[in-house]
């Protein structure tokens, strides 16, 4: 623990709540935990927000020994107990941050003492109705009774296994001992939250109230941030990046960040605060999203994380189908979008060891996938999407989910590869294994599409671009491309490549979608392979089993790629003296216009210069 974090028990009239505790400026900082952990759970948190903001972490009720309420309480004895805690280390009027459960305790003590809380952060609410919460209560609101053969140890640790997508051992571990310290206390906390009509307690909370949630939250998967957002519109709220349950343990800068915005106020007004980030956000209207600039202060990078300077961004495919509301996000709204930056470190944050400001580098578009089979929560990772984004001055993304930029590129050539480049390299060198002389078939003249076309020739093999564009067709020619057919002309196209090909293609990059898949399938050659990326005609599409058995084809879905699979491509592209096909640059002013052109069909990528 740091010696930045004082810990101490609180008195009650009923118990003592332990609790720890930094100091600093401006008006105080409660903070209330999900339960069944301690408040060790936000130490990096407060670590990071030591010296800016005085701040006080209790355990979760229940917890240890330390206090064990008798018989039923309900959510509002709770908020008492809280209540008479923060009045016992002198907190007359403060701001409250709380996570899962937590955020149930919040809620009342708002209504019982409106004129000592200044606001809310909430993550995690439980917001639904009597048969939802009961299906909750059967599921994890109950703890196996203790057993002689330690059954219920292994059972208490299937279930805490059960709530993490993917696994971490140190936070199963927590949430274990946790539960296991505090069986009764665990079911008493549980009892009293979903036993409580949330709605009506958030209703009658008049202090402001922000919501900021992780992305991958189940919360916020299973639906329940939606119906909040539907049922309290005045409410704002962030999607955060991918943490799953784990908000303040797994990102702990991003969370603090939010809540330090939250509850900034002039006497915590430091340098920080006051120097400008330009920066944009993507606006929900009526038939989509408006880009609009929202600058903020420079953020400062958590543990793990580094703060970037950015030089440059790239736009895909997808930042235009999110704007459209082609692409899901959660419903997410008020969020930076763009997933591809490159740029220089001006800051680390604690327990960075292998970079340093100074250090050019270019973002990865999965922050959590540093390389080996993907995974949910490294699905959920992504940028741009709902979660953090690239498109600002200044950007914290994690010390993982970035790497070096390739020595003598500009800061708009780096800026292409995150996430179409590694698309195109996951799709023929991970997935395919491509070989020289094979066929590989590209259907347009995009990010993708180009990447494909030069890791391809570079590695031997041949290609053949679909295109509208004779002109296309021939700049494709010109970068090695063997043949090219323009499927306006030829609209059954499928025929003409196999003819040209001496029997269909070894690999397709299927960026077209429901209007191009079935003629993709149709084009390839004996034991070829299809990569399903994108959905420039639309996502669907049917796929027939008999010719794929009897052809032998495998098809496989294409997500990006991990960090190590962007490295890989970095040095493939050094080592063969290749560069991103840049079709236009803008200046930051002219991000709108940025847009304009990836939508009209560009012949490459598209970058934005800040």
């Amino acid at each position: 623990m740091s010696s930045l974090i004082v810990k101490g028990y609180a008195s009650t009239p009923d118990g003592q709540i332990h609790f720890r505790r930094v100091d600093g400026p401006g008006l105080p900082i409660l903070l209330l935990h999900r339960t069944p952990v301690c408040s060790s759970s936000f130490e990096r948190m407060l670590e990071f927000i030591a010296g800016r903001r005085h701040a006080v972490a209790f355990d979760t009720p229940g917890f240890g020994e330390s206090f064990r309420p008798a018989g039923s309480p309900n959510t509002q004895d709770y908020a008492r107990w809280f209540l008479a805690a923060a009045t016992a280390l002198g907190l007359e009027q403060f701001y409250i941050c709380a996570h899962h459960t937590g955020t149930h305790f919040a809620a009342e003590m708002a209504t019982l003492a409106p004129e000592r809380i200044r606001g809310l952060l909430l993550s995690g609410v439980i917001y639904a109705d009597p048969a939802e919460r009961a299906k909750m209560r059967a599921s994890i609101g109950r703890s196996d009774p203790i057993t002689l053969d330690g059954r219920h140890v292994t059972e208490c640790w299937k279930l805490m296994r059960s709530l993490f997508i993917d696994p971490d051992a140190a936070l199963i571990h927590a949430e274990t001992l946790g539960a296991l310290r505090a069986i009764e206390g665990r079911d008493q906390a549980f009892d009293a939250i979903l036993d409580q009509d949330f709605g009506a307690v958030l209703r009658g909370v008049r202090c402001p109230v922000r919501i900021a949630q992780a992305i991958d939250d189940p919360l916020t998967l299973g639906g329940i941030l939606q119906k909040v957002r539907d049922d309290f519109p005045h409410i704002p709220f962030e999607l955060l990046g991918a943490a799953f349950l784990a908000a303040p343990e797994r990102q702990p800068g991003q969370f603090a960040r939010a809540l330090l915005a939250f509850t900034d106020d002039t006497s915590s007004q430091t340098q920080e605060h006051v120097m400008d980030n330009r920066r944009f956000e993507l606006v929900r209207a009526s038939a989509g999203y408006d880009l609009a600039r929202a600058d903020q202060p420079i953020p400062v990078p958590g543990p793990g994380e580094v703060l970037i300077r950015v030089r440059a961004v790239s736009l895909n495919r997808r930042d235009l189908s999110i704007r459209d509301l082609s692409y899901p996000v959660n419903g997410a709204d008020h969020f930076v979008p763009l997933s591809d930056a490159a740029g220089d470190i001006v800051a680390v944050g604690s327990g960075v060891s292998d970079w340093k400001p100074g250090d050019k580098v270019v973002s990865c578009f999965f922050q959590n996938w540093s390389g080996g089979p993907v995974n949910l929560g490294a699905a959920m990772s992504s940028l741009g999407a709902g979660g953090p984004g690239v498109l600002a001055d200044h950007i914290v993304l994690s010390a993982g989910g970035i790497t070096r930029m390739p020595e003598g590129w500009s800061y708009e050539e780096a800026a292409c590869l995150p996430c179409a480049g590694v698309t195109a390299w996951s799709a023929l060198k991970v997935l395919a294994q491509l070989r020289p002389e094979e066929w590989v078939l590209v259907i347009g003249t995009g990010g993708v599409a180009l990447f494909a076309l030069q890791i391809a020739v570079a590695s031997g093999a041949r290609v053949l671009v679909l295109s509208s564009s004779d002109e296309k067709i021939a700049q494709a020619k010109s970068l090695g491309a063997t043949a090219g057919i323009n499927y306006r002309s030829v609209p059954d196209w499928a025929p003409a490549v196999k003819e040209l090909t001496g029997g269909g293609v070894q690999h397709a990059l299927e960026l077209g979608g429901q209007g191009t898949l079935q003629k993709s399938i149709a084009s390839m050659g004996f034991g070829g392979h299809v990569a399903l990326i994108g959905a420039l005609d639309g996502f669907g599409g049917d796929m027939s089993a008999l010719p794929m058995v009897f052809s032998a084809l495998r098809i496989s879905a294409v997500m990006v790629g991990s960090r190590a699979a962007q490295e890989e491509l970095a040095a493939f592209m050094v080592a063969n003296r290749l560069r991103p096909v840049i079709d236009a640059k803008f200046a930051v002013a002219d991000v709108a216009k940025a847009y304009a052109r990836s939508g009209e069909g560009a012949f490459g990528k598209v970058v934005v210069s800040l």
